[in-house]
C-alpha cells in the first residue's frame, strides 16, 4: 500500500515572522529531511526535522551547511571555455548553447576519429538519478568507458557477498540483536542517521565488537576492540573463521543443508597457523578468539561494515570472508541479524545499476572498457584503466572525457599520473559547483546547480520518496541531469520530444514533470501528486525471514557458496586465501598508513565552507606519541609522509596515544581552494592519493578493481613547507 503524506512544504509563522520549507538533503544517499527556515529579513538557516524517520531531527555537520554550499561566493555561475594552456586559469564566459554544442561537437569528433571508446564519462558519489542519466548518455554514445567510485566504494562489498550469498545483505538491528560487530565503519562520521537505531540495540543489551585501527566512538563503546593493522582484514577474517570452525561454534544444520564447499574451506583453513594470521593482523591470538567466540555464540548477531572494506586489492575476498562468517553462524536472514531485503523500490533510476541501463551494451561491449576487472558484473571501466588508456594505450586510446560531480585529481589513485593523463587529453568537460583542481584542467566548465536549486525528488534510507523544492538560484547554474540530457540531445543520442523548444532553450524539455514521472512509474504516483503531498511512503510488508527455506539462495547452486565454481571459471580464487598484507617488509619504510573519512567533509567537497574549515582547518596526520618522538616530531609539526614510490605529501601532526606504534592515519582528499590556480589548489601538497598506486604495488588489483589505500608503507620526517 502506498501513502502520500502532507508535510507542509511551506508554512508561515506570523508570530516569529518565519517561513519554513521542508526539503531533503542530497549530499549523501541518506536523504535526511531538512527544515529551511527563512526570516522575512531574508536570512536562512537549516534545522533537522524531528518528524523525519530517517534522521529523527539530527543532522550531520555537512547537512547543516547545505545553505552555505549553495550560497558560497566562489560558486561557478556561468559556462566557461578555456583560453590558453590547460590548467593556467584563463577562461572566457560563453552561453549555455555554445558550451553544449562545442562539447557535443568535440566528443563526436573524437569518437569518429578514434572509436566509440575513445570518450570516457566519469561521475562521483551516486547522486540521485544523475549518474543513471550519465549511464544512459554513455549507452547512447556506445562507449563502455563510464567510470565511478565503485571500485573502492560498493563493488567489492556487494560483489563479494553476492558471489557467496547471492545478494548483499542489509542488517535488521533491533532489540533482539545480541551482538553488533562494527568492521571498518564509523557511523558517527558517515550515515549519522543510523546511530539512534544502533544505540537502542546496545541499550537493550546487545554486546559490541569494533574492528578498526583507530579508536573510533564505536571502539570506545565496544566490549571488544580489535586494533587490526591497516589492510589486514583478510587475515583477521580467516583467523575468526578458523576459531569458529575448529571450536565447533558454527551452525551445523545451516552448514549441512545450505552451504556448499564447507569441507574445502575447512581444509584450507587448516593450512594456516593462528600465529601467522595473528602476526599479519598485528593482534593477539586471544583477542581474535574472544571476538570470534562472542560473535558466533550470540544469536542473533550482525556485522555492520563500511567503505574501509573496499579499500584494498583483496577487498572482494575480505567480503567473501565476511559473508561466510554471517552464513556459517546462522545469522543470515534472521530477525535481529543480517536481512535479505526483497522489497521493490518505489522508483527506478536512482542508482546507475538498473539492469535495463546496464544491459543496453552487451557483455562483449562492456568487456572493452578500460581496465575491466575480473568480475564481469562490474560493468564499468576503472579509474586506473582510464588513466592508462589515456597515457599508454595506442590501440584503444582514450582521448576525451566528460566529468560530472567528480574530482579525479583528488579521488583517483596516483595523483601525479592522473594529472599527466588529464593534460594529455584532447578535450575535457567538467560539470561542477566550484572550480576544483579537475575543473581547472578542463576545456569547458559547466556551472552545476546544488540540490537546493531545482525541483526534483529523492529517496531516503527509509525508502520513502520525497519532493525536493527549488529554494534558490545561483547565477545561471543548472542541474547535472539537465546538462547531461542537453549534451545527449546535441549528440542526437537522446530522444527529442520538443524540437521547437530545444532550438530556443536546450534545457526547457528537461524541466517538465514528465522527466520525474519516468522515475516514479513503479509507484503509480505522478510528480504532481508527490509535489502536493511532499512524501510518498510504502507501507512496509510484514518482514519475512529465512526466505531461503522456500526459494533457496540466488546463487547457481541455490545455496551459500563457500567455494565458488563461478570464480574458478573466471580464474579467481574459489576460496578466500591468505595473502600476507605485506609480502616484503621494508625497514626504510617501517610504518603502515591508513585514512578515514572526516565528519566535516564529503571527500574533497566542502573545503571552501567557513564553518567546516574552521572546525577542520588543516589536513592532519595522527601518530602515537612514542612513534612521533622516535622521528623527532612534536604535535603541530609539518610532517613529510613518504611512500615507497618516493612520492610524498605534507600534513600537520596530531598525537594519538590510541594508535599502534607502527600505524599512521592521514587525512584524505585535501586541497586548498584559497590558493586558486597555484599548483591547482596545491593538489599535490597534502592529497592522500599522491601516495596510492593504481597500477601494481606488489599486491595487484582486486577482482572488482579495488586497489590499496590502506596499509601503504611509509616513513616520516619533519618538514617546513607551508
Amino acid at each position: 500500500m502506498l501513502n502520500l503524506f502532507a508535510a507542509a512544504p511551506l508554512a508561515l509563522n506570523r508570530q516569529q515572522d518565519k517561513k519554513v520549507t521542508i526539503t531533503s538533503c542530497a549530499l549523501c544517499g541518506g536523504g535526511c529531511q531538512l527544515k529551511v527556515i527563512e526570516s522575512f529579513d531574508g536570512s536562512q538557516k537549516i534545522m533537522g526535522d524531528s518528524d523525519d524517520p530517517v534522521s529523527q531531527g539530527q543532522l550531520c555537520r555537512k547537512g547543516c551547511n547545505a545553505l552555505a554550499i549553495m550560497n558560497h561566493p566562489d560558486r561557478l555561475t556561468q559556462p566557461l571555455m578555456r583560453i590558453g594552456q590547460r590548467g593556467d586559469g584563463h577562461w572566457q564566459a560563453v552561453s549555455w548553447q555554445e558550451a553544449i554544442n562545442y562539447t557535443a561537437e568535440r566528443l563526436a569528433q573524437t569518437q569518429q576519429q578514434w572509436g566509440d571508446n575513445s570518450v570516457f564519462l566519469a561521475y562521483g558519489h551516486s547522486k540521485d538519478f544523475i549518474n543513471t542519466q550519465l549511464l544512459r548518455l554513455a549507452n547512447g554514445m556506445n562507449t563502455a568507458n563510464i567510470v565511478g567510485p565503485e571500485t573502492v566504494c560498493w563493488a567489492p562489498t556487494k560483489l563479494g557477498r553476492e558471489y557467496t550469498l547471492g545478494y548483499s545483505p542489509s542488517h535488521d538491528i533491533n532489540e533482539q540483536t545480541q551482538c553488533i560487530m562494527f568492521w571498518g565503519v564509523n557511523k558517527y562520521h558517515t550515515r549519522f542517521s543510523e546511530v539512534k537505531t544502533l544505540k537502542r540495540a546496545l541499550k537493550a543489551g546487545s554486546s559490541s565488537i569494533c574492528i578498526d585501527p583507530q579508536k573510533t566512538k564505536h571502539a570506545q563503546q565496544a566490549d571488544l576492540w580489535l586494533r587490526v593493522a591497516p589492510g589486514a582484514d583478510l587475515s583477521l577474517g580467516l583467523a575468526m573463521l578458523k576459531v569458529i570452525i575448529e571450536e565447533d561454534l558454527y551452525d551445523h544444520d545451516f552448514v549441512a543443508n545450505w552451504c556448499v564447499g564447507f569441507e574445502w574451506l575447512q581444509q584450507q583453513l587448516s593450512c594456516y597457523s593462528f600465529e601467522r594470521l595473528a602476526q599479519d593482523a598485528q593482534l593477539e591470538i586471544s583477542q581474535i578468539q574472544a571476538a570470534a567466540r562472542t560473535y558466533a555464540q550470540a544469536k542473533p548477531a550482525v556485522i555492520v561494515s563500511g567503505n574501509a572494506l573496499d579499500h584494498n586489492s583483496d577487498s572482494f575476498q575480505v567480503n567473501r570472508v565476511i559473508a561466510i562468517l554471517m552464513a556459517i553462524t546462522g545469522n543470515v536472514d534472521v530477525p535481529g541479524g543480517q536481512f535479505h531485503n526483497q522489497e521493490a523500490s518505489l522508483i527506478t533510476g536512482r542508482w546507475p545499476y538498473d539492469d535495463q541501463e546496464v544491459n543496453a551494451l552487451s557483455q562483449v561491449e562492456r568487456d572493452q572498457s578500460a581496465g575491466t576487472p575480473v568480475i564481469p558484473e562490474y560493468f564499468r571501466a576503472t579509474n586506473q584503466g582510464i588513466t592508462d588508456a589515456i597515457l599508454h594505450n595506442e590501440q584503444n586510446p582514450v582521448k576525451a572525457g566528460f566529468v560530472v560531480g567528480a574530482n579525479p585529481l583528488l579521488s583517483w589513485p596516483d595523483t601525479r599520473k592522473v594529472h599527466q593523463a588529464l593534460k594529455a587529453l584532447d578535450f575535457l568537460a567538467v560539470s561542477e559547483l566550484f572550480m576544483t583542481p579537475t575543473a581547472m584542467m578542463a576545456d569547458i566548465v559547466f556551472p552545476a546547480a546544488s540540490f537546493m536549486e531545482y525541483e526534483g525528488l529523492t529517496q531516503g534510507n527509509d525508502g520513502a520518496i520525497r519532493y525536493q523544492p527549488k529554494l534558490g538560484q545561483v547565477g545561471d547554474a543548472k542541474p547535472d541531469h539537465q546538462i547531461i540530457a542537453a549534451i545527449g540531445e546535441a549528440l542526437g543520442v537522446f530522444e527529442t520530444k520538443h524540437d521547437r523548444l530545444l532550438e530556443q532553450d536546450p534545457f526547457k524539455h528537461f524541466q517538465d514533470e514528465a522527466y520525474w514521472n519516468l522515475f516514479l512509474q513503479p509507484s503509480g504516483v505522478d510528480f504532481t501528486a508527490l509535489k502536493a503531498k511532499q512524501r510518498l511512503v510504502s507501507t512496509p510488508p510484514v518482514k519475512q525471514y529465512r526466505k531461503y527455506l522456500h526459494h533457496g539462495f540466488p546463487t547457481p547452486s541455490g545455496k551459500v557458496e563457500l567455494y565458488s565454481k563461478g570464480l574458478v571459471q573466471l580464474g579467481a580464487d574459489p576460496l578466500p586465501a591468505f595473502k600476507p598484507m605485506q609480502a616484503v617488509k621494508n625497514s626504510r619504510y617501517p610504518l603502515l598508513l591508513t585514512t578515514a573519512k572526516s565528519k566535516h567533509y564529503m571527500f574533497s567537497h566542502g573545503r571552501q565552507i567557513a564553518a567546516l574549515r574552521d572546525a577542520h582547518p588543516n589536513p592532519l596526520v595522527r601518530l602515537h606519541p612514542e612513534t612521533a618522538s622516535s622521528f623527532g616530531l612534536i604535535e603541530g609539526d609539518s610532517v613529510r609522509i613518504e611512500a615507497e614510490s618516493g612520492q610524498a605529501i605534507y600534513q600537520q601532526l596530531k598525537l594519538d596515544p590510541d594508535l599502534a606504534l607502527n600505524v599512521v592515519v592521514a587525512d584524505l582528499s585535501w586541497w586548498y581552494p584559497e590558493l586558486g590556480y597555484n599548483r591547482l589548489g596545491d593538489v599535490f601538497e597534502s592529497n592522500y592519493n599522491v601516495l596510492t598506486n593504481g597500477d601494481d604495488d606488489g599486491r595487484g588489483l582486486g577482482e572488482a578493481g579495488s586497489f590499496n589505500i590502506n596499509g601503504i608503507r611509509v616513513r616520516l620526517s619533519k618538514e617546513w613547507v607551508r
